[in-house]
């Protein structure tokens, strides 16, 4: 799909705007939601995901729709506040699928997830 059909449908997508969220293309026809944490480089993405947990290329559009809830940590560059980061992830059980943990995500509900997604960021807020 190209960017000013996506474009269109984030002007139209109701959730977005209700939750404060920004339209993310991360390139390769990819296009994601996006809520900005105070920390430079570091921004959650949101997609919705199929039966098999993989994320779709297009945005939630329904606050019951399953999705994830990701992080990039490799564009930190401060190592102390990176690691007070991954503690906090760490204590609410997101997923990495590395030992790296440079890309933490969890999966729920649009609208529960959402509101994790936000304690979260509030938690890194005060470490930053």
């Amino acid at each position: 799909m190209n960017t000013a059909i996506m474009d269109k449908l984030y002007e139209e997508n109701a959730l977005a705007k209700k939750h404060n969220l920004d339209n993310y293309h991360s390139g390769g026809g990819c296009f994601h939601l996006a809520y900005f944490t105070n920390v430079e480089g570091l921004m959650w993405l949101i997609n919705d995901i199929d039966e098999s947990n993989e994320p779709s290329m297009d945005y939630p559009t329904d606050e019951n729709q399953n999705c994830m809830f990701g992080l990039d940590l490799s564009y930190l560059e401060d190592d102390v506040q990176t690691e007070q980061i991954v503690e906090i992830l760490q204590k609410h059980n997101l997923i990495t699928i590395d030992d790296s943990y440079d890309h933490p995500f969890f999966y729920d509900t649009f609208k529960s997830g959402v509101k994790k997604m936000k304690a979260i960021t509030n938690e890194i807020k005060e470490v930053s």
